[in-house]
């Protein structure tokens, strides 16, 4: 089970109004209005206004602040989007983040060289071949021959 469409648009609709520096702090604090008990998107709006007037020192709470003068319809779908998110299991949660993420990790592998950990791994698992182009395939690699899948 992936995201609700409808949710992920919430979601993007809301975090397109901060900086890629600023997106987990926004989204924190609408999780912790939800976290506090607030079950209703109003609720958990105005729990995060109160919160991010507190924080004011932070620029993501500015940016909140802000939104809700230009764009509440914006912080409402946030809003939806922590409710829908915190009413799923632990579990779920976790498989969700680690689906996102695995893109975003596999990108950032690829433009790396192996490491000398992995470099010695690969020779002690008996491969003799080419030298990976970059962690992601020394991973890769790895994962092949400690299954069995790939033949030295």
């Amino acid at each position: 089970m992936g995201i609700p469409e409808n949710i992920l648009h919430a979601r993007q609709t809301f975090l397109s109004h901060f900086t890629d520096s600023q997106r987990s702090t926004a989204n924190n604090l609408l999780l912790e209005a939800v976290r506090a008990g607030c079950s209703e998107p109003h609720q958990v709006v105005g729990y995060a206004l109160e919160t991010a007037r507190r924080r004011c020192h932070l620029e993501a709470a500015q940016t909140l602040l802000l939104l809700a003068e230009l764009d509440f319809e914006a912080l409402l779908a946030g809003a939806r989007w922590a409710l829908w998110w915190e009413s799923l299991p632990y579990a779920e949660r976790q498989r969700l983040k680690a689906e996102r993420s695995e893109p975003v990790i596999e990108r950032w592998m690829a433009g790396q060289p192996p490491t000398e950990k992995q470099l010695r791994y690969l020779h002690n698992l008996g491969y003799r071949g080419p030298t990976p182009a970059n962690r992601l395939e020394a991973s890769r690699l790895i994962d092949e021959l400690v299954k069995g899948v790939r033949h030295v």
